[in-house]
């Protein structure tokens, strides 16, 4: 297994050296959600970025993505969405330095808008037609059915069709049309993996809820993957973007929920025995050719105890010096304005009679602040009063810091996971989490 704890592009992959020397069509596993295709002697780069630890190194790449130059020398690139572990702007701009071409699927106002804040240009792929590349290759892509975030993309020549899925957990209504137009699907890079702050940072609940929870949304999302590999039929399945672990202790409950690729292919095989060599243990460095019809398969093969006790000793090494954990005293009573908040929430257009209100999760001075959806008024209130109709998150002290100071959006926030959430009531609330992804 691959292990790099550089973050520099300096190693030169043999892995890499003996894809790029053949020349059939075929996908080479870069790591997590980023792989590079090679169709008709053009290559094609998705998701790529940085081996750096995503949201302020509260996430590590495990095991590691492949860090090569050549992974610069592409003829197009692919983004799915905005999260961290997709999405990379340094490395975007670096292929756009080299007159690269940038693509993603139309259909998301604030993904424009953001690529375009961020000096990323981009070009479109309509969602069910297909867009041509040239006379041999064409793409297709699908947004998320809900979420306006997600998106997944098929590439092809006709001859080898690829399907890259990152997280977008789609339902038979978009899957079939998409299946209708590539047809034969020869690798599906297939999401599985429930990775995500809800139930395990959730207070107000008991500890025996929380654990139910947790379980029946894991089980839940390996059925997800398990009913896309059903529906696209694909000959062979990589089990996609889940190579991240947390960066905390080996056994804590966030790592525990996140399950491995390992494990998705042991669920599916037990469930679709009839068709249990599709689902392959492969890690970055892997990588399939399609040779005279028949796709062959190159990679490491990695028992469960070997990839347990390397990520053991992984995490074991690298949780130390992370920013968060970095000791900060904040005084909201002294912070006095706070017109760029209630700048941000009042381009919110949903004005919900809803509170969002944040405290540090040490509080020396028992003051919390309120930022009221309805009337976009932000206002300091004491620990002491009573809390109603509300999001109430206790965040770690550095990221609120880093936060209040402007540096970091509340996204990347809550893509650390270092906060906890009280809702009042318990109820979930999508129009809520809306609010405080998009506009803080």
């Amino acid at each position: 297994m691959y292990i790099n704890t550089t973050y520099k592009f300096n190693d030169h992959s043999n892995e890499l050296t003996n894809f790029l020397k053949s020349n059939e069509d075929g996908v080479f596993y870069i790591g997590h959600a980023s792989i590079l295709v090679r169709l008709s002697g053009k290559k094609f780069i998705f998701d790529a970025v940085h081996q750096t630890p995503p949201y302020l190194n509260s996430w590590h790449f495990f095991p590691s993505q492949i860090m090569d130059e050549r992974l610069f020398d592409v003829d197009a690139a692919f983004i799915s969405h905005v999260h961290q572990d997709h999405y990379d702007t340094k490395f975007l701009k670096k292929l756009q330095k080299n007159n690269i071409p940038i693509y993603i699927v139309n259909g998301r106002v604030n993904f424009n808008k953001l690529l375009k804040e961020n000096g990323i240009k981009f070009k479109t792929i309509s969602a069910g037609k297909k867009t041509k590349f040239d006379k041999e290759i064409w793409f297709t892509g699908c947004l998320h059915e809900y979420n306006s975030i997600d998106s997944s993309i098929i590439i092809s020549n006709s001859k080898f069709t690829v399907y890259h899925g990152n997280d977008n957990y789609v339902t038979e209504k978009s899957l079939k049309p998409l299946k209708k137009i590539a047809g034969k699907i020869d690798v599906g890079c297939i999401p599985f993996s429930f990775i995500h702050w809800y139930p395990f940072l959730l207070d107000g609940v008991t500890e025996n809820w929380r654990k139910k929870e947790g379980k029946r949304l894991i089980n839940k999302f390996l059925e997800l993957g398990l009913t896309q590999c059903k529906i696209l039929k694909p000959n062979l399945v990589i089990p996609f973007g889940a190579n991240l672990v947390y960066a905390d202790d080996f056994d804590s409950e966030m790592n525990k929920a996140v399950v491995s690729p390992i494990d998705f292919v042991n669920f599916a095989q037990k469930r679709d025995p009839k068709n249990k060599e599709k689902y392959l243990k492969i890690f970055s460095g892997g990588y399939i050719l399609k040779n005279n019809n028949k796709l062959d398969v190159f990679y490491e093969k990695v028992s469960k105890s070997k990839f347990n006790n390397l990520l053991k000793k992984f995490l074991d090494s690298s949780n130390s010096n992370a920013d968060f954990r970095k000791k900060v005293n904040i005084n909201l009573n002294g912070k006095g304005d706070f017109d760029w908040i209630e700048n941000r929430i009042k381009k919110n257009p949903n004005k919900i009679d809803y509170s969002i209100v944040l405290e540090d999760e040490n509080n020396p001075s028992k003051t919390m602040l309120k930022i009221n959806i309805k009337t976009s008024k932000v206002s300091t209130i004491k620990k002491t009063d009573n809390l109603k109709n509300c999001h109430y998150f206790k965040l770690n002290s550095f990221l609120f810091n880093e936060w209040l100071q402007q540096k970091i959006s509340f996204e990347e926030v809550i893509g650390t996971r270092r906060f906890r959430l009280e809702r009042i009531p318990n109820v979930y609330r999508v129009d809520i989490n809306e609010v405080y992804l998009n506009y803080l």
